[in-house]
């Protein structure tokens, strides 16, 4: 239960709280995840950080740089930005929700069901951090840093190429499979994929990562479907969540390609 709400103005004020405070503390953007009943966190001080800023765009030739506190929204709506985040953030179907979610949120909470972070590692995003610098997001996501993130850039689809897959049981029931496939278009980066759902975090495919972008795609998808870690599920067997993975991951560098 939040006993302590406080409202620092700064990064450095922000990050200063929640080193005195601990682990009981949090920092608060959208309040979306942290007030969400499947969240088992259990906090003390919430760390606002409405005045803190950070939910600015800027828009460059080579890359974007979207602030954390930047909401689903507000990505949707701006046609500057690459459209697989366009698209990643509109995963979330509800206009209501997109407008309390922040990207930054979206990605700190590492849920299995994010819907910017596996196209974000995808497409080598680098996330920028108030105490540890620069890492990209693949590492932050899948790593243990709790830093305050400040923003996240994204290079441009000239650079990069990104197919995404999203499969919910419903319109807006439980995720079955979340997938994502980056690759490079100058080979100055290595191929990114990355599948999630069914109770599988975010998890890189790093046997399909070697084999691209040269392997067949019933090699892909065969892969793919022995790869995924899948184990015993209410939403679907085994045989089905690997059959479903390794299609979905096919899919997706087809459309790189």
């Amino acid at each position: 239960m939040i006993q302590g709400f406080h409202r620092p103005e700064s990064v450095e004020e922000a990050v200063a709280i929640r080193r005195e405070k601990g682990n009981s503390a949090c920092f608060l953007a959208g309040g979306f995840f942290i007030n969400s009943p499947k969240n088992k966190e259990t906090y003390v001080d919430a760390v606002s950080l409405e005045k803190v800023g950070l939910s600015e765009i800027g828009i460059g030739k080579d890359d974007v740089i979207i602030g954390a506190c930047a909401t689903l929204q507000r990505i949707v709506d701006n046609r500057d930005l690459p459209p697989v985040i366009r698209q990643a953030a509109g995963f979330q179907p509800a206009r209501h929700f997109r407008t309390q979610i922040t990207i930054g949120g979206d990605i700190a909470s590492r849920r299995e069901d994010s819907f910017t972070a596996a196209a974000l590692m995808a497409m080598n995003a680098t996330a920028q951090t108030a105490e540890s610098g620069d890492m990209s997001v693949s590492d932050y996501v899948l790593g243990d840093c709790d830093d305050l993130l400040l923003s996240i850039t994204v290079p441009r689809d000239t650079h990069r190429c990104c197919g995404l897959f999203r499969q919910t049981r419903s319109a807006r029931g439980p995720l079955l499979l979340n997938a994502a496939v980056g690759l490079s278009r100058d080979g100055d980066a290595a191929p990114v994929v990355v599948v999630s759902g069914a109770g599988m975090g975010l998890t890189r495919l790093t046997a399909v990562e070697t084999m691209l972008p040269h392997a067949d795609v019933e090699t892909i998808e065969r892969t793919a479907a022995e790869a995924a870690p899948f184990g015993t599920h209410w939403l679907g067997s085994v045989e089905f969540l690997k059959h479903l993975c390794g299609v979905a991951v096919a899919d997706c560098a087809i459309a790189c390609l």
